[in-house]
């Protein structure tokens, strides 16, 4: 569990702190290729942090999808799960305590999650207005769906 716990926080604060980045600074001192980046990073990261211990699933639906095709048993999902996301909450707390004064100096201490100065999308994925709730739900279960053998068999090696 501590491994599961370590493996997400690390994940979630890399990925979440570049997007802080990217924002707050107006894209001056980060850029979509830097956030994606930092994303990827933040994933091998935690890979090498919890690979050989938890199998650094780092996301419960990735858990979830193991459970399903059998390569992870189901009793030990409800716990990867809330450690996964309490782990999550928590470095997202931690990031916005790290960009606390770069976030307020943004938005000029008015909190918003549409219009120009907002940065809600610093810690949260909007679907755009055009996708429809269908569109949205299999893109979630085919994306999902399609990671656990690849990166149960690189982890492997």
């Amino acid at each position: 569990c501590l491994g599961e716990l370590l493996t997400t926080f690390v994940l979630v604060l890399i990925t979440l702190s570049a997007a802080a980045q990217k924002t707050t600074s107006s894209e001056t001192k980060g850029n979509l290729l830097t956030a994606y980046v930092g994303s990827a990073l933040g994933v091998m990261v935690g890979v090498y942090i919890a690979g050989g211990i938890s199998g650094a699933h780092m996301n419960p639906a990735f858990t979830f999808s193991m459970c399903l095709v059998g390569q992870f048993p189901w009793w030990k999902f409800p716990i990867f799960a809330v450690v996964q996301t309490v782990s999550s909450f928590i470095s997202a707390g931690t990031t916005y305590i790290l960009y606390y004064d770069a976030i307020q100096y943004y938005t000029n201490g008015s909190l918003e999650v549409y219009g120009p100065r907002e940065t809600a999308s610093i810690f949260a994925t909007y679907p755009a207005d055009y996708v429809s709730v269908a569109n949205g739900f299999l893109d979630q279960v085919g994306g999902t769906a399609s990671c656990p053998r690849p990166l149960q068999w690189c982890w492997s090696l």
